[in-house]
């Protein structure tokens, strides 16, 4: 950025040396594009400056963001419960991975989801019912029908 700059300087003081605004019309085009150029020039460190300042934000975000996913996947659970996750880090509350039976995807959910109180859990995949917290059931579908089975 500094040689782009230091180049339309020297650009600028030679047009001004050879004075070129008064050799004819041809003269006074040379001056307004070196003029064009050089407010070109500020305007691309501008920008240049402005990208280096979004670079800074986006990492504080990227950071923060960071830090709050921390806190809610791995901070304190409101019932004090603790697990770890598989690198021995601690996490808070335990999850429970349910399988569709209808996508066959697997999905985990806090063991606190099971005891609120009128709760449905869906698969995030394909929308399928799988835990309904009024009947205190888990709900699996048959090929033929519906069967539940009480947890």
């Amino acid at each position: 950025m500094a040689d782009l700059r230091r180049r339309v300087s020297q650009l600028v003081g030679m047009a001004e040396r050879l004075d070129l605004r008064d050799s004819g019309r041809q003269g006074r085009v040379l001056a307004e594009t070196v003029d064009i150029l050089r407010e070109m020039a500020f305007d691309v460190e501008e920008v240049s400056n402005n990208q280096l300042e979004l670079e800074d934000y986006v990492e504080e975000i990227d950071t923060d963001l960071m830090s709050l996913e921390d806190n809610v996947y791995r901070g304190d659970d409101a019932d004090g419960e603790h697990a770890f996750w598989e690198d021995g880090s601690q996490q808070s509350g335990s999850y429970i991975e349910l399988e569709c039976p209808v996508c066959k995807m697997e999905s985990s959910y806090k063991d606190t989801l099971f005891r609120q109180e009128g709760i449905q859990l869906a698969c995030p995949h394909c929308g399928n019912r799988l835990f309904d917290a009024d009947e205190d059931m888990l709900v699996f579908h048959d090929d033929e029908d519906d069967v539940s089975r009480q947890r």
